[in-house]
């Protein structure tokens, strides 16, 4: 049983992108509930409410009534235009270096004290009045490149302030590397940023924001990979994967992506195409529930569900509907590892040497991330994709018990020992009591 608080504390929970960064923080929200915390949950741009609502049990998370959850939405035209221009203007007066000049050091602090000011009006008054309590501040780590994070620390001198990651996206690119660790979390400290594994450090640090002194790095995995927060759904998916001969037809989910920063529209819709394509080939009578990514507007998909009755767009949770399917495919993303955490078999459909942005060199091709970790069946092609469909439903869709990299046994342990520690910093810097 957790100790009595000293008094009631208030977290606010900043999310700016998409629904990534409410999820992956979703567990350390359930825990500062259950030890008596108030939280407000500010977005920042309209966008990311759309994206929280779009996925049914994020939004129901925050929406169910609990009095000790408020919602803000600040998003706007004006104000996130006025976000972004600050954000533009800080970046460019560091990397030219323009503090140097007096004249301009001068004008643009003037310039980011007007910003500040309309910023911090904007949020809630019970928050800004009280700018001498200790709050706990969360909010993804590329904030900390804002100037909105600069204005925050000021203004809330006393507070505490957590930095995670928007998915559990695997950012270390060599596995089989050692990376240093300390022994000891200096407590100490007023800012802590959450990462999964050391390994993810190494290759996110850019030297400057990131490697500051004052922010002392925390390596805890991901909160919703601990067996406490997947009990209940890996037995739900064990259940229904369990009674697979007893159903007439067999249940699949497509964890998408949209065309973007790692591929084209085109590219995008042969994707879609041929998966629909191999499915129909390789299965008499199934149902594909498709989950679009969070940031995936415009869709090939919004097409093609018109003239197939089999296939349906869904906004459940990746993992409340992979405890409702036999097998998952993926186009490339951490989706993957949400669906294999709870032992559900996973096809990844992505050509790494066609598509090779943010992919793993393997001595003259690509290879991606969840393939080496050993947590998909890989295929590259149309073929390989129908091979590996056959091969699931003759195994019954079952998951190889061997094949795993130390690495991700490992990132499974530090996600069973994240309470542990996020208790240990909120004991230290006394928003909990003893």
């Amino acid at each position: 049983m957790i100790n009595k608080l000293i008094k009631r504390r208030t977290a606010v929970v900043f999310i700016s992108g998409s629904a990534g960064e409410l999820d992956w923080v979703l567990p350390i929200l359930a825990f500062a509930l259950k030890i008596g915390f108030n939280i407000k949950i500010i977005f920042l741009t309209n966008h990311a409410r759309k994206s929280v609502e779009e996925n049914q049990m994020l939004n129901d998370f925050i929406c169910d009534g609990n009095e000790q959850i408020e919602i803000v939405l600040l998003g706007g035209y004006l104000f996130e235009r006025i976000e972004r221009l600050g954000y533009l203007s800080y970046r460019i007066f560091l990397k030219l270096k323009l503090g140097d000049i007096s004249i301009i050091n001068k004008i643009y602090s003037f310039y980011d004290c007007l910003l500040e000011s309309l910023f911090i009006r904007h949020l809630p008054s019970d928050i800004t009045h009280l700018k001498n309590e200790k709050y706990l501040f969360i909010s993804e780590f590329p904030s900390l490149r804002r100037p909105r994070d600069n204005w925050i620390r000021k203004n809330f001198s006393r507070s505490i302030f957590f930095y995670c990651p928007h998915s559990p996206h695997i950012y270390a690119d060599n596995l089989d590397r050692q990376y240093p660790e300390s022994d000891d979390i200096d407590f100490d400290k007023e800012a802590f940023l959450l990462l999964g594994h050391p390994g993810d450090f190494f290759k996110v640090n850019d030297g400057r924001e990131l490697a500051a002194p004052s922010l002392e790095k925390v390596f805890i995995g991901h909160p919703k990979y601990s067996a406490s927060w997947l009990h209940s759904l890996r037995e739900t998916a064990k259940v229904f994967r369990s009674n697979a001969e007893t159903r007439d037809e067999i249940k699949i989910l497509l964890v998408s992506r949209g065309f973007g920063n790692f591929f084209d529209e085109n590219s995008h819709k042969k994707l879609v195409d041929s998966t629909i394509n191999v499915i129909h080939n390789k299965i008499s009578k199934y149902r594909l529930l498709v989950k679009k990514h969070p940031r995936e507007i415009s869709s090939h998909w919004d097409k093609v569900i018109d003239g197939n009755p089999s296939v349906e767009i869904v906004n459940d949770h990746i993992m409340e509907l992979a405890t409702k399917v036999d097998f998952v495919i993926t186009f490339w993303g951490s989706g993957a590892m949400d669906c294999f955490s709870l032992g559900v078999p996973v096809i990844e459909y992505w050509d790494p040497n066609k598509h090779s942005k943010g992919q793993i060199p393997e001595d003259t091709s690509y290879t991606t991330i969840y393939r080496n970790l050993g947590i998909v069946f890989p295929a590259n092609t149309e073929e390989e994709l129908g091979g590996a469909i056959s091969e699931l439903v003759s195994q019954n869709f079952s998951i190889p018990s061997d094949g795993l990299h130390p690495f991700f046994i490992d990132l499974m342990n530090r996600s069973n020992q994240w309470d542990q520690v996020i208790k240990k910093i909120l004991l230290s810097t006394n928003l909990i009591g003893q």
